[in-house]
């Protein structure tokens, strides 16, 4: 039998991992219907300016805000450049734990720019960690096109 503080602590431990980073997908976009994971993406870009790829935000089980992530390039795209920029207003469309979708959160979205000239697709990896939290990879994948839909 378990003493009541070990219970409490893997209570206290099985709740915080709630606390997770959310994966919300850019607000002109959709997600793929029919794939077995929002992983599989492709995202059509602008091949004459900057594009929102996605957003990823920090909250608590709550919905509430809980910070924004830090987010780095892991794996640079080869035809092109990545930026962020925190305090993008969003809709949870997917997150880690299952809360809050369809919540409105704020998060950082990240930016692709293409190289002039350049077209057909490109790949690139991010890594995010919230808090203390297990480090999260993402690759990305985009086609400069000037399209603005998923497939």
């Amino acid at each position: 039998m378990m003493a009541a503080d070990e219970t409490a602590m893997r209570r206290t431990a099985a709740h915080s991992w709630r606390i997770a980073v959310a994966i919300v997908v850019a607000a002109a976009t959709l997600p793929v219907v029919g794939r077995a994971s929002f992983a599989e993406d492709i995202t059509h870009v602008k091949a004459n300016g900057t594009s929102r790829v996605f957003v990823m935000a920090g909250f608590n089980p709550d919905c509430t805000f809980k910070s924004f992530p830090e987010i780095q390039v892991g794996v640079a795209p080869a035809k092109g450049q990545v930026s962020f920029k925190p305090g993008i207003p969003t809709t949870v469309k997917y997150s880690s734990s299952g809360n809050c979708v369809g919540a409105r959160v704020e998060g950082t979205g990240i930016y692709y720019t293409p190289t002039p000239g350049q077209t057909g697709e490109d790949t690139f990896t991010v890594t995010v960690l919230l808090d203390k939290a297990q480090p999260m990879t993402r690759t990305f994948s985009v086609i400069i096109d000037d399209k603005t839909r998923r497939r």
